[in-house]
């Protein structure tokens, strides 16, 4: 509920695509930060982690399964588009994808993508 809220909770309009091209308009979590903590060291960096997390019962209510990474360059990639809060387009691809079945929901670790 808290997910997909977009009125008093974390909800955000976004789009998926799977590789065979089927689209569904979303609400889910979204996350795009440009720090992140160097593993090695420990100090933090200039860099980016974008993210979205999307409910289950919404993909299989849209028709999709749940997206995974597609690691071959020649392959279509799951796409994930969204704004940011300034209103502001991106486009991701699915570079990591973390099922939690007991939640009910799907994080997926994004990186940019032009198609």
């Amino acid at each position: 509920m808290i997910i997909e809220n977009s009125v008093s909770g974390f909800g955000w309009p976004l789009s998926l695509t799977d590789p065979s091209g089927n689209h569904a308009d979303l609400v889910g979590s979204t996350g795009d930060i440009a720090l992140v903590i160097d593993p090695q060291t420990g100090q933090a960096v200039s860099g980016r982690t974008a993210h979205v997390a999307v409910a289950l019962e919404s993909l299989t209510a849209a028709g999709l399964g749940i997206p995974k990474a597609v690691a071959e360059i020649t392959s279509r990639p799951w796409v994930v588009e969204f704004d940011d809060p300034m209103l502001n387009p991106y486009t991701f691809k699915v570079s990591g994808s973390h099922p939690d079945r007991t939640l009910g929901l799907v994080t997926l670790a994004l990186e940019l993508y032009t198609p």
